[in-house]
């Protein structure tokens, strides 16, 4: 006996940034009977920003933030908004250390970015991510992935092109 096809049911758990108030809202973004709906907490209960089908819904995506696209509009998600201000708080170690020439502080900074981004990794995968990620596709969203992997491969991808480019000036001056 044939069991019918079901649609995928996910909910992705985190924080909706609005860019009016510059705030963070607890958000919900639900993948469930080929729609993609948006709710949002506001001081009277949860508000339902949007549901449609997910076919009319873009789904991108960056490390630990998902966003929304419906109706050309963009609703910005993060699993751990407070990943923001740690890293803002852990650059700002960094260029003080920088500046004093502190190589511990400048250490230590760097560290704490790492595990600042284990911890909005976790969170992701905790919030149902990458389940939400394969959900929507499967429903019909457009979706893009651009993951942790990538975005390492990248950073280290331009820092080895500014070494080289480095180089090759350098050789280029030093040359009689």
């Amino acid at each position: 006996m044939n069991t019918p096809n079901q649609l995928p049911y996910v909910v992705f758990s985190g924080a909706f940034g609005d860019n009016g108030t510059g705030g963070y809202f607890p958000a919900q973004a639900e993948v469930s009977n080929g729609f993609v709906t948006l709710w949002v907490a506001s001081p009277s209960g949860w508000v339902q920003y949007f549901s449609l089908p997910a076919t009319e819904v873009g789904v991108k995506s960056a490390a630990q933030r998902i966003t929304l696209v419906a109706h050309g509009r963009s609703y910005p998600i993060l699993a751990d908004p407070r990943a923001v201000g740690r890293a803002l708080d852990y650059n700002m170690l960094g260029t003080a250390a920088n500046i004093l020439d502190k190589p511990l502080y400048g250490a230590k900074a760097d560290v704490g970015r790492g595990l600042n981004q284990l911890s909005a990794a976790r969170s992701w995968n905790t919030g149902s991510g990458p389940e939400f990620i394969a959900a929507a596709r499967s429903a019909g969203a457009r979706v893009s992935r651009l993951g942790y992997g990538a975005i390492a491969a990248i950073g280290c991808g331009s820092a080895l092109l500014v070494v080289v480019a480095v180089l090759v000036i350098t050789a280029l001056m030093l040359r009689p």
